[in-house]
């Protein structure tokens, strides 16, 4: 029997070999998967995006309409954070550190009047995620404990999608950002996921509560729904460029 990392890595090489194949259809199909993931990392954090303002945001310069200048700057913050993290991971020296989270942070926050500050002073009563926190006056022990983890000889020798769940999992136990940390700790397991050739998982957003439950357990159950989110996105992902290669082909008539 195959192993789970095994079983996607085959199915990883199937779509880098699809998209080879089809090479026509491979900037709609990249267009079309980051919509998809952009608008269910937002659903993780309970926000509700439409198509129409998705690609108002990514496929149009102009906004007519300003009631959707706020998500629509949203969006493109969070696509470029996502372009950001795609560039770290395609160098190979490079490793997750603060600056890194800082600039991530950086770019999800930008134009946003109310994210002045960097870090939290405080534990929100009311929040998005449920699970414990690092009390304000442990975040800098937090980080640095993170920061050790991932550079340790253990942490090298896991699999990269061990790493990316075990990486992501940590940072959220800190929560040391004011705003996004759901998002900077998604963003931080698409580094090890994109350094390791694979595409962002795509955790649906019918797994939040889910997801938000993985968070308040050990590391091994946020493994578990990234593997499974990881082999969900990968068959979608044949699926789609399979898809819109045929309709290219029937378009064509060839």
């Amino acid at each position: 029997m195959s192993s789970p990392s095994t079983t996607l890595d085959d199915r990883n090489a199937e779509l880098r070999s699809l998209l080879e194949d089809h090479a026509h259809v491979a900037e709609t199909f990249r267009r079309q998967f980051e919509m998809s993931w952009i608008h269910h990392e937002n659903a993780l954090d309970g926000v509700v995006l439409t198509e129409q303002e998705l690609v108002q945001a990514l496929e149009h310069q102009v906004v007519g309409d300003a009631s959707l200048m706020s998500v629509v700057t949203s969006i493109r913050n969070h696509h470029a954070a996502l372009d950001f993290v795609r560039t770290k991971a395609g160098q190979r020296r490079n490793r997750p550190n603060l600056p890194l989270l800082e600039e991530i942070y950086k770019l999800l926050a930008r134009g946003n009047p109310r994210s002045t500050r960097l870090y939290r002073q405080d534990t929100p009563i009311h929040r998005t995620y449920s699970h414990e926190i690092a009390a304000p006056d442990q975040i800098e022990e937090g980080l640095e404990k993170l920061f050790k983890a991932l550079a340790s000889a253990e942490f090298k020798e896991y699999h990269p999608i061990r790493q990316a769940a075990h990486a992501h999992w940590q940072f959220m136990q800190v929560f040391p950002f004011a705003d996004h940390n759901g998002r900077v700790a998604r963003l931080l397991q698409t580094f090890y996921l994109l350094r390791a050739g694979y595409p962002p998982a795509i955790i649906h957003q019918v797994d939040r509560q889910r997801y938000h439950d993985a968070l308040r357990q050990p590391p091994t159950s946020l493994r578990r729904l990234l593997v499974e989110a990881l082999d969900n996105s990968l068959l979608s992902s044949i699926r789609w460029v399979e898809r819109l290669a045929e309709e290219a082909q029937q378009r064509t008539g060839s």
